[in-house]
């Protein structure tokens, strides 16, 4: 092995040496330009194996070929959402703990369960996706369609049955701007909730499209109408509801944010990384194929969304006061 002489030493201890002299804020500047240089971990606050966990695993595949370095989805479910995004809201900021976010975190601080911290311990990077809700029906229920479906429900108010996974909330507010009266059937999870909606143990169903698109297509239950202000690319014979004058525009999303006070260029990065991840071609029809919209946006643009919704939800809670289930 050869020795370093004593004129090469003391310049490599020289170097060394005022590399720990720079100004902290330098070397944090550094490490920002540098980074990823480890693993990237995605808290997904969902198990395994639903609509949510799919779509964050093909988001976290081709993160990973744009950053050059693995980001790794965990599952950390429990407390609706409050868990996972309780283990980014207390990480650390430095861009390697990241929340692979939804309507949860804007819904549970109003509605509950309350979460033991402030949404603004979790810094918006970019929208990722959207999800319409449709309303499906048995196919041997009397109606045919929406319209149909509405002045059933007038004629015969508390009558028909809806199934939801918990979504307790959408339902009381669709019941609401229809002027109906629907007799809402919660259940623990959606899949249960549309078996007995195929078996004709309950009405209808009201959930994501990714949960009832397969049995959509299978003949098994039949779409009355999808929650969105327009018509979907993949259900393009549905209509909106508000085609039929009912004042409701209700998306679910998927976003990215990461713990506040992260530094901007890595948020920065992050957000060119997602626009350009979500715009490929590839990952748009696989995002549609899951029954999600491809949608993206600054983190300025998320931000302002969040207080457009977070004001809503709030209006919602205090013409609505039954719904709020904090304890």
């Amino acid at each position: 092995m050869k020795m370093l002489s004593r004129r090469s030493f003391a310049a490599l201890a020289q170097a060394t040496g005022a590399a720990f002299l720079l100004p902290s804020a330098t070397r944090g500047a550094m490490a920002q330009d540098r980074w990823p240089e480890r693993v990237v971990r995605l808290v997904v606050p969902y198990p395994p194996g639903g609509s949510t966990d799919l779509v964050a695993r093909q988001y976290a595949d081709r993160l990973t070929s744009e950053l050059g370095q693995t980001v790794l989805v965990d599952n950390r479910p429990g407390g609706g959402t409050n868990i996972g995004a309780g283990v980014v809201a207390n990480a650390p900021p430095d861009g390697y703990t990241l929340l692979f976010a939804n309507n949860s975190q804007v819904l549970n601080p109003i509605f509950g369960p309350e979460p033991p911290f402030e949404l603004g311990a979790l810094e918006p990077i970019s929208v990722v996706s959207r999800l319409a809700f449709v309303l499906c029906a048995n196919p041997d229920v009397p109606f045919k369609n929406a319209r149909d479906m509405l002045a059933a429900a007038k004629a015969a108010p508390g009558k028909f049955t809806v199934a939801s996974a918990q979504l307790d909330l959408y339902i009381a507010l669709l019941a609401r701007e229809a002027n109906i009266n629907l007799l809402h059937v919660p259940y623990k999870g959606g899949a249960p909730a549309v078996t007995d909606a195929i078996s004709g143990q309950v009405n209808m169903v009201f959930a994501l499209v990714p949960v009832l698109q397969s049995h959509i297509r299978a003949g098994k239950l039949r779409p009355l109408a999808v929650t969105v202000g327009k018509r979907l690319d993949s259900m393009p014979d549905v209509p909106t509801l508000k085609e039929l004058g009912v004042q409701y525009d209700i998306a679910a999303w998927y976003g990215l944010m990461a713990p506040a006070g992260t530094p901007k260029p890595v948020i920065d990065r992050l957000g060119a990384a997602t626009h350009k991840v979500m715009g490929t071609p590839d990952m748009i029809e696989k995002i549609k194929a899951a029954g999600a919209e491809q949608s993206t946006s600054t983190p300025a643009q998320f931000q302002a969304e969040l207080r457009r919704e977070t004001a809503f939800w709030q209006k919602v809670a205090q013409e609505m006061p039954h719904l709020v289930k904090k304890s």
